[in-house]
């Protein structure tokens, strides 16, 4: 009869508390591995869809950490005229905090709040081309950020939700139209453009400076058909004033986020070293004349 070895089939308790704790310290670093690398863009669109109009700034904190930037901003809104011979409405200022934060690498996420801290717009702002959320507009609407053209939507009625806005310098540039669906959309108000922080940023140069300076409907239509959207700012029901902050408050204030240190190291060469590859290429593929 062959000699079968003593099996120890009791349970050691302080084996079984180094394995659990070992399994949930490799769960929390592959979880913020996945948070870092593949799944940050997920991890932010999910948390992006959390947000609405009147959340608290505390909310917002919570889900994306402390903003980047901040400051304060005038904002106009519409207010009862008390004097008995007036319109019955008038206009007055509050000031407004703007946050920034950069979401990685892919995006900037914006908001506007008074001064209880009470989130009265939002907006996101892509600027890579692997970050392209799909936003609803509206209840009819679906827009992919930096991927869908602004003619994807019907033109807004000037009567309803104001002209078409944009404004062209020197070293900036912002498009902006606005959306009211009424009570469909929640009384919200969307916000669709072009930002100069975002990615794609087709400047609105054809058009002239301002809109005061195009009278071409057909040239805001070509535009519109061409441009991609990279911006988009919710505004909830409010008496807001949204012509006060547009059209650059579609996007984050690119004279404050350029300001970022560069980055070094392998990436940043990869990086330039693509975009080099990519203008060359574009060089050779632009047709030449026959003088030279």
């Amino acid at each position: 009869m062959h000699w079968i070895p003593t099996v120890d089939t009791k349970l050691n308790i302080w084996t079984t508390a180094a394995v659990i704790g070992a399994s949930i310290a490799l769960y929390n670093t592959l979880l913020g591995w996945w948070r870092n690398t593949l799944g940050k863009r997920a991890f932010f669109v999910r948390n992006y869809r959390k947000l609405a109009p009147h959340v608290r700034h505390e909310y917002v904190k919570g889900l994306f950490g402390e903003p980047a930037w901040q400051y304060k901003q005038n904002v106009e809104q519409y207010v009862v005229d008390p004097e008995p011979e007036g319109t019955g409405v008038g206009i007055a200022e509050q000031d407004m905090t703007v946050r920034t934060w950069p979401l990685g690498r892919m995006a900037y996420l914006t908001t506007w709040c008074t001064k209880d801290d009470e989130v009265a717009m939002y907006g996101i702002t892509t600027r890579s081309r692997i970050f392209r959320p799909a936003i609803r507009v509206g209840s009819e609407h679906v827009i992919r950020l930096g991927k869908s053209h602004l003619s994807s939507l019907p033109h807004p009625d000037p009567d309803v939700e104001g002209r078409v806005r944009w404004a062209v310098g020197a070293h900036m540039f912002s498009y902006s139209e606005a959306h009211y669906f009424g009570s469909p959309g929640g009384y919200r108000t969307w916000v669709l453009g072009v930002s100069d922080a975002g990615y794609p940023s087709t400047a609105p140069v054809g058009l002239g400076a301002n809109p005061d300076e195009c009278d071409d409907p057909a040239q805001v239509a070509r535009f519109r058909a061409e441009a991609r959207i990279n911006s988009v700012l919710i505004a909830g029901g409010s008496a807001l004033r949204l012509d006060s902050i547009l059209p650059s408050g579609v996007g984050p204030e690119i004279g404050r986020v350029i300001l970022v240190e560069p980055e070094y190291g392998l990436r940043a060469r990869l990086v330039r070293l693509r975009w080099k590859t990519w203008a060359a290429t574009a060089r050779l593929r632009e047709p030449r004349s026959h003088g030279e």
